[in-house]
């Protein structure tokens, strides 16, 4: 027999970013992110030291934009690029990956605070490099 219990129930995780070195500083879009793992949609190389991973848009449209504007809208995606040994693409993916089927609720994968820096653990991140926000969709 199978009950509804807290060991049935699918906790969220979610994946967190930071560029922005100095605490004060952290007050702007771009300087810190926090994405629910369930939005990420793909990793890929963009360099031999860089890999961008890509999420659904967390900006989206209300749905009211009529039928044009809601199939638009799916275009935007948010990205992060972090920051990798030469050609371990492979390595950071794979870590990411793990972390999020079996780590907490909050996984640090690349904080770049300069009291004190966390990268995902068997990563091989060095530091969180870009983090992009699509503006919502408009016509």
């Amino acid at each position: 027999m199978n009950y509804i219990g807290n060991s049935n129930v699918i906790s969220k995780k979610y994946l967190y970013f930071r560029t922005e070195a100095t605490d004060a500083n952290d007050d702007a879009a771009g300087d810190s992110a926090l994405f629910p793992a369930s939005s990420l949609t793909g990793m890929q190389p963009t360099s031999d030291t860089a890999l961008t991973l890509y999420f659904k848009s967390m900006l989206r449209g209300s749905g009211n934009e009529g039928a044009a504007d809601a199939v638009a809208s799916l275009d935007n995606n948010d990205s992060v690029i972090v920051t990798i040994p030469a050609n371990t693409h492979l390595i950071a993916m794979t870590a990411i990956v793990k972390a999020i089927n079996t780590g907490a609720s909050l996984i640090v994968v690349a904080n770049d605070d300069s009291g004190g820096t966390e990268y995902l653990s068997e990563s091989g991140i060095t530091a969180c490099g870009t983090i992009s926000v699509a503006a919502i969709y408009a016509n």
